[in-house]
């Protein structure tokens, strides 16, 4: 191990991230993306996941619990955060994972072979000897089938963010502590934004990063701007440098961002004119058009190239399970504008079109499967080919949006019953936290990582074991209020009055079971 490599491991040895699951890296979402662009990729519940770079496993836990009969293997050059992991395994009783502490650049060729492989978040950070092993590790431990995703900063839009990076060295990076460099690289920045010239270049620079400076994680900002190594590169690079490895593009795993029309026809027309149907060619312009900063690539064994589709045709939607919710955006008399989670707004017209809508908000947060939406909608209509037809094209149109997520397999409920529960490993990491603090963030089972659930959601979580209806999580949240382990408030005054507290547990409990719900906390993959 070299020594720069050594005191990388360091720097996250004394500052370790909070590892979170990113929903944008489950094995699932990328099951599905290469199912849309034409590639058969493995099931995810019988899967074997690698992850390069895993921290203390937050990314890897998830997924590990959600499928026993899963294999996953986590590489970190960190060994606190290694160590951190593998509490967490264990006391979550899970066999299926193994963190294991080592450089990328020093694991060997039995390694094994891998359906997923994932990399988030270090590619861009380390060295070019280890670079060219993430790369190297991806093809060569790569199924033949398989799918590896690897995130990095890029160019242009990290040209103005390496003036920021180069400010925040140039005070902070003498400093001894992380918490100290940190500190005087934050008030180099707000020097520079206060004092720039108004009408220059720098102003505008700082005046974009300035937010994210001043409120962002202690943890996030120091290694991205204050880490030993930055490497940033074009889009155009990372694929030649992708391809000396017998890699090749398949798709980012935010697929919205790939096709022209969402950018409006006056710059899409251009855009395809000029690409000349190279989807290589229009990821780079792209990339100019938004000054992008971060891609999050997905990458396929060279040959399986030839096999790819970038244009969307219906019958790979038929096999689909989505998921979205949507709120009234406006309405005028011919038709009704919707807006999706992400963001966007959606243009309703059509019987069939509302219909999808209203049962994809009925299912929020579990899926429904297209097969069904069609089923509905044929059986509703007077001309069924031509309702099948139109909900075929609004699927792609939220799909294409990312309107919607997607799945090859349903996301469902869990079964009903009186006495809520989540999963048993769920409740014993939050147990672990509450004990003995780990940097492993909360998740659902949408695999994405959830905030403090706060004093509440604290004391009802451990008991939502399917024991427990909702009148005994009303007695234990009303006694541990009683006990002053909870305060409930009333124009910012603790209530003592035992009416007024039974009231406030009743509400509470009813609405944080209702957050949970929409929280995805009651969901099982299948």
């Amino acid at each position: 191990m070299s020594e720069l490599i050594r005191r990388i491991g360091e720097t996250y040895d004394e500052l370790p991230y909070l590892s979170s699951a990113f929903i944008q890296t489950a094995p699932e979402h990328l099951h599905a993306v290469a199912h849309l662009f034409g590639l058969a990729t493995p099931a995810p519940a019988s899967a074997r996941v690698l992850e390069l770079g895993c921290a203390a496993g937050g990314n890897l836990i998830p997924f590990a619990a959600r499928y026993p009969a899963a294999r996953t293997l986590g590489v970190d050059l960190s060994g606190v955060q290694v160590e951190a992991g593998n509490r967490a395994i264990q006391a979550m009783g899970l066999d299926n994972i193994e963190l294991r502490h080592a450089s990328i650049t020093e694991l060997d060729e039995d390694l094994g072979e891998f359906d997923y492989i994932i990399c988030h978040g270090v590619y861009s950070w380390v060295p070019e000897d280890v670079r060219e092993a993430i790369l190297r590790i991806s093809r060569r431990h790569l199924a033949a089938n398989g799918v590896a995703y690897i995130s990095y900063n890029t160019y242009p839009g990290w040209k103005a963010k390496e003036v920021v990076r180069d400010a925040m060295l140039l005070r902070g990076g003498p400093r001894e502590t992380p918490q100290e460099k940190l500190s005087y690289a934050r008030g180099m920045i707000n020097f520079l934004h206060d004092m720039a010239r108004d009408d220059s270049v720098l102003k505008k620079i700082m005046q974009e990063n300035i937010g994210m400076i001043r409120h962002g994680h202690e943890h996030y900002l120091s290694h991205e701007f204050l880490e030993l190594c930055n490497a940033p590169c074009y889009f155009r690079d990372f694929v030649e440098a992708a391809g000396q490895h017998g890699l090749g593009y398949l798709a980012e795993a935010d697929i919205t961002g790939m096709f022209a029309s969402n950018y409006g026809s006056k710059a899409a027309e251009p855009l395809l004119r000029e690409c000349g149907g190279s989807q290589l060619a229009l990821e780079q312009l792209l990339d100019f058009l938004n000054n992008r900063t971060f891609r999050q690539t997905l990458l396929v064994a060279a040959e399986r190239t030839a096999g790819i589709r970038y244009q969307l045709e219906a019958d790979r939607f038929a096999g689909l399970h989505l998921a979205g919710h949507f709120t009234g955006a406006g309405e005028d008399a011919q038709a009704e504008l919707w807006k999706a989670v992400n963001g966007s707004q959606l243009r309703v017209v059509s019987p069939a079109s509302r219909q999808v809508i209203r049962r994809l908000n009925e299912s929020w947060p579990a899926t429904i499967a297209v097969a069904e939406l069609v089923s509905d909608a044929r059986n509703a209509a007077a001309e069924p080919d031509a309702a099948q037809a139109e909900v075929l094209r609004f699927v792609e149109q939220m799909v294409i949006y990312g309107a919607v997520r997607v799945r090859l397999a349903p996301i469902l409920p869990s079964a009903t019953t009186d006495r809520p529960h989540i999963p048993a490993t769920l409740r014993r990491l939050l147990a672990l936290q509450r004990n003995t603090p780990v940097p492993v963030s909360l998740y659902n089972t949408w695999h994405e990582a959830l905030a403090d659930p706060g004093p509440v959601a604290n004391v009802l979580l451990p008991l939502l074991d399917g024991e427990h209806d909702r009148a005994m999580l009303i007695s234990a949240l009303r006694e541990s209020a009683r006990r002053g382990e909870v305060n409930f408030l009333r124009e910012g005054q603790p209530l003592t009055d035992d009416a007024a507290i039974d009231a406030a547990a009743i509400e509470h409990v009813d609405s944080n079971l209702r957050q949970m719900a929409a929280q995805a906390l009651f969901m099982t993959s299948a």
